[in-house]
Formats: structure tokens, C-alpha cells, sequence
């Protein structure tokens, strides 16, 4: 059983500046765990109600694994309800970053869901750089991590100064920005390397606009009776769909 004090650190993981001072974040649900696990990453403690440890003793044999109570776990867990694991993960060494033939780049978005999202939809168009401005919601913070659904460790993530985001991409690299009044995406022609750039929820492209080469926009169905704007993840989606077609 955990300790009061292996809970009350693991409870200190919800912090952004424990988690750097650690080197390590939390990941809950079987589906979120295997996932890191399958994706290589080391894991610190793996905490698993008492019912499910034999399932997860056969399948890994080797990692450390401590059997609790449900209780136990919906104190640990930053879940509304506890689900039959909670782990802490080593952070993967960072990686130098080397240009592909597309690069996200996220200005301050700070919606845990929405980064998540984004992430996770970035693994699935196979886009595997993503460099985040210093003040995007941390990538290992919980609701980022589940929001993810594995693919944190799948994808590249940088985080950096917006004045030192111009200096990784090539000179010819098209850079273009996500507005609302932009050129019609679909109309747009484009050349690789690429780089696209999606703006906070709430204040678009601020501190990037001066590496914004192209305004492009994704125009609606029915320009007079649309939404105002679209969710920074479903545009991502969108954009990156036509990317990689």
C-alpha cells in the first residue's frame, strides 16, 4: 500500500514545477498506461487496485508494480473516478530537433484538452514535430497526458521561446498562420518543408506573427449562418488532414 507520503508526493505531481523538479509525470487508465509502456517509457511506480495486479504481473513481469486498495487509488488519482491504475512515468531524455516535412507549431494554447487533442491528432496525420511556446499548457500535465490517449509518446513535443522558434525551420520552409480572415485553406497550394501555425483559443497568433509567411482560413459551409470560430483542435485536425493528403 502507499505510504501518506508516496500519496502526498504523487499528489504533487498535478504541479507543473514538480514535475520538472522530479523528471516525472502521472498517466491513469489501463488504455493511457499500456500505451506509455508500449511507447518506451520508464516507469517509476505503477499502482494497481488489488483485483487487476495478476493481469498486469503476467503481462509485465519486470516493472514495478504495487498492488492497492480502490480506496487507495481514488486517493491518488487525479480521475473524477479511479480506474484501475495510476503510474508515474520517467519524462523522456529530450530529443534535438530535426525538421520533417511538416512542423505544428502551437502559440500559447493553453486549454489541457485541446493540447491533448491536438497531440493525439498530430500522431494520427503522422506529424511528429510539434514546438509549443513557453506559455502552452504543459504536456505532462494530467489532463494532458489522458487527453492524449498514448500518443504523448509517439510525438515530438519542443517547448521554447517564440524568439527562438524561427531559428529551427530552414529558409525554405512555407510558414503559414491559422486566422479567421485568411486565404480559404482549401484553395491554398503548398510546398514542403511546411509549417503551420495554430494560435491560442482566445487570442489567435500573437506572439508568432511575425514568422506568418500566409493567413489561411478554414471558410465554413454557410459563411452567413456559421459559428464564430472553430475549437483549436478541430482546426488542427482539418488542416492537418489536408496536409497529409
Amino acid at each position: 500500500m502507499p505510504t501518506p507520503t508516496e500519496i502526498k508526493f504523487f499528489r504533487t505531481l498535478r504541479d507543473k514545477k514538480a514535475r520538472e523538479e522530479s523528471g516525472l509525470f502521472v498517466a491513469e487508465t489501463p488504455k493511457v498506461v499500456s500505451d506509455m509502456l508500449a511507447g518506451g517509457l520508464r516507469p517509476e511506480k505503477l499502482y494497481v487496485v488489488h483485483e487487476a495486479l495478476g493481469k498486469w504481473q503476467k503481462q509485465f513481469p519486470d516493472l514495478p508494480l504495487e498492488s492497492v486498495s480502490s480506496s487507495a487509488l481514488e486517493r491518488l488519482s487525479f480521475l473524477k473516478q479511479a480506474h484501475e491504475i495510476s503510474a508515474v512515468f520517467n519524462m523522456p531524455q529530450k530529443k534535438s530537433f530535426e525538421q520533417q516535412k511538416i512542423t505544428l507549431v502551437l502559440d500559447d494554447i493553453s486549454d489541457p484538452g485541446n493540447m491533448g487533442t491536438i497531440i493525439r491528432t498530430a500522431h494520427w496525420f503522422g506529424t511528429q514535430n510539434i514546438v509549443c511556446t513557453e506559455n502552452c499548457v504543459d504536456v505532462y500535465n494530467p489532463k494532458v497526458v489522458q487527453s492524449t490517449m498514448g500518443s504523448l509518446c509517439k510525438v515530438n513535443v519542443f517547448a521554447m521561446n517564440p524568439t527562438n522558434i524561427a531559428a529551427l525551420l530552414s529558409e525554405k520552409t512555407q510558414i503559414l498562420g491559422a486566422y479567421m480572415d485568411g486565404e480559404n485553406f482549401s484553395t491554398v497550394v503548398f510546398e514542403f518543408p511546411l509549417a503551420i501555425i495554430i494560435g491560442s483559443e482566445a487570442n489567435g497568433i500573437q506572439n508568432l506573427a511575425n514568422m506568418v509567411q500566409q493567413k489561411v482560413s478554414i471558410f465554413p459551409a454557410n459563411i452567413a449562418d456559421s459559428p464564430e470560430s472553430l475549437n483549436a483542435s478541430v482546426a488542427t485536425a482539418i488542416i492537418l488532414n489536408r496536409l497529409s493528403n
